[in-house]
């Protein structure tokens, strides 16, 4: 019998040459094995939705959320399959439950900074945390690599790992999948502004507020304000 791990890795390289099918195969040969496995339960539901299969698609992503209940892109990816059926209220309601969990984990990390007890086994542990969410990011992008939120977390992992190139390509990335996303303007001008270029930095800003004043992005629109007028360069 192959390894769980073996067929996920099947699946992959099947995906990235564009047989669909066939990593949906290997994956659900894995779920049969290993019904729980958070990662083929991830990775299949997008891959249904690829295949226009979104009643599928959902029914995974829940049974992802019982394996995971704190698994941010399973609430996520639930929010984005609901609005493509035009299920708007729950489309919303999964969002909600992704930003909810997303600041639970924010306000972790932030907590766990303030601990002295340890400073060295705080930062090694703060490092650690980074690093799985680059590597979790990372997969997000490599299954979807149309999905916007994906950059933008990846880039904000690399920001708190003070990565700054990396996180600068990352929330170019996801403007070029979704133009019209209000926190990666503003996140990629912060990012500038730590490589010191701040003309660059001024001119995200002034795009990124048209766009969330546009949108009635509230928060974006005034850190971005905020942001540029400190700048003094308009």
């Amino acid at each position: 019998m192959e390894s769980s791990e073996a067929l996920y890795e099947a699946a992959l390289s099947h995906f990235r040459s564009g047989d669909v099918q066939q990593a949906v195969a290997q994956l659900e040969k894995l779920l049969s094995q290993d019904s729980q496995h958070p990662d083929a339960l991830e990775a299949v539901g997008i891959f249904y939705a690829k295949l226009d299969r979104l009643d599928d698609a959902i029914q995974t992503m829940k049974r992802l959320t019982k394996v995971s209940p704190n698994h941010i892109m399973a609430h996520t990816n639930l929010s984005r399959f609901y609005a493509q059926k035009g299920m708007i209220l729950e489309a919303e309601q999964e969002q909600a439950e992704a930003r909810r969990l997303s600041w639970k984990a924010e306000l972790k990390t932030e907590r766990g900074t303030t601990r002295k007890e340890d400073p060295e086994a705080e930062a090694k542990e703060q490092a650690e945390q980074i690093q799985e969410r680059i590597h979790r990011y990372l997969k997000v992008i490599e299954l979807d690599p149309k999905d916007v939120l994906g950059y933008f977390s990846l880039g904000t992992a690399y920001l708190d790992a003070k990565r700054l190139a990396e996180a600068r390509k990352a929330f170019e990335s996801a403007i070029l999948v979704d133009p019209n996303h209000s926190p990666s303007y503003f996140s990629l001008g912060v990012t500038l502004e730590s490589l010191q270029e701040a003309v660059r930095s001024a001119e995200i800003y002034r795009k990124g507020i048209q766009i969330a004043d546009a949108r009635g992005d509230m928060i974006p629109l005034k850190k971005m304000q905020a942001r540029l007028a400190a700048l003094k360069l308009n």
